[in-house]
């Protein structure tokens, strides 16, 4: 994905990857591959299955 600008965590990298939990734009320190989730949502237990179903209905924080 290309997309341009600063992590929104550390506020110093350049952005390689948007979190598919929170949308929130980060470095590739701040990203985790296997999951498709920041390193927030991985703290905040984030790591299940995000649906990709667009049928059901879209998650709740």
């Amino acid at each position: 994905m290309s997309v341009a600008g600063t992590c929104e965590i550390c506020l110093a990298a350049s952005v390689s990857d948007t979190c598919m939990r929170c949308g929130q734009l980060v470095c590739a320190e701040h990203f985790d591959e296997e999951t498709g989730l920041c390193v927030e949502c991985l703290a905040d237990g984030g790591g299940g299955e995000i649906p990709t179903d667009t049928e059901k209905e879209p998650f709740r924080f």
